[in-house]
């Protein structure tokens, strides 16, 4: 109590309201929480890099990682810049790309794995691509679309479809040109989550069509606990890349991090290619959460 009077002293304005017990804030309270809580976030920031910059092996990040980065190489990424850093603190924020670049120019974030924003939208950013991603449409055992001899676009989009809320310009207008075929005007997707393990287990007791791509699943593809269907179609597709703010000087523990993530992206084509081939890769890729240790 005794600081909400001295912060109203201070400012002349009414900040809360008190009624009951309860402390509300007045419009203008709101404002002002809203302004120090971005003080406090700066200040954070601040702390968070004066740290990291003390030295090459210990400090602490915030990395921000796209729904399929995550679902991909993330956690592969993460397991082998620890095994060679373990006094550097890092938190993930797991996101779709629009907010994870909203919050790398807060400076919430020192560097985002998501897909890029078009060029014209990131004069501000600097981004080191990473491998392209085919999209592929994957349902469960026994889904009647796999007995089907061949299929069209127009046939997956007419099952309720399940992806990441932001899916490509390209990719969206496919589907809806697809389902309006069709005669359907329902959204793209259907379902919306960020979280791979929860279209997983959707797709897993349903006639959902996961919109996903092939290194995202190569453990349930290869114990026959998802079925890829045999449509390609280049339209639908996954980038990714490394994102940074152009004019921030980040403390050279993050260029360590970042050749973890390439490398491990790298390692997920490749099954990714060895399963297109018709090769099961030796070891496919752990889900998030399960990473082992290797060399970046």
């Amino acid at each position: 109590s005794r600081s909400i009077q001295e912060l109203e002293r201070r400012t002349g304005i009414k900040l809360f309201d008190r009624a009951q017990g309860r402390v509300e804030p007045t419009d203008l309270g709101s404002v002002f929480l809203a302004q120090a809580r971005d003080l406090l976030g700066h200040a954070e920031a601040l702390d968070r890099e004066v740290a990291t910059l003390r030295g090459t092996g210990t400090g602490r990040l915030v990395v921000g990682s796209g729904t399929f980065p995550t679902a991909i190489f993330m956690a592969d990424a993460l397991a082998a810049f620890l095994g060679h850093n373990p006094r550097v603190s890092v938190r993930v924020v797991n996101e779709n790309w629009v907010g994870l670049i909203a919050g790398l120019r807060r400076r919430e974030f020192e560097l985002v794995v998501a897909a890029p924003p078009a060029p014209d939208e990131a004069t501000d950013l600097e981004t080191i691509n990473l491998s392209q991603h085919q999209g592929r449409f994957l349902v469960r055992p026994g889904h009647p679309l796999t007995s089907r001899p061949a299929i069209t676009l127009a046939d997956v989009a007419a099952y309720p479809l399940v992806c990441t809320n932001r899916l490509t310009a390209d990719t969206t207008a496919a589907l809806l040109a697809a389902r309006a075929g069709r005669g359907s005007n329902g959204p793209i997707p259907d379902v919306a989550c960020e979280s791979h393990g929860m279209m997983r287990r959707i797709v897993d007791s349903t006639d959902h069509v996961l919109v996903s791509v092939i290194a995202a699943n190569a453990r349930a593809i290869v114990a026959g606990e998802l079925v890829v269907l045999p449509l390609v179609d280049p339209r639908i597709g996954a980038k990714f890349a490394v994102i940074r703010l152009r004019e921030r000087t980040l403390p050279p523990i993050v260029d360590a991090l970042v050749d973890a993530v390439i490398a491990a992206d790298r390692a997920a084509t490749e099954a990714e290619r060895l399963l297109l081939a018709g090769r099961s890769p030796a070891k496919p890729p752990k889900p998030a959460g399960a990473a082992r240790r290797r060399d970046p």
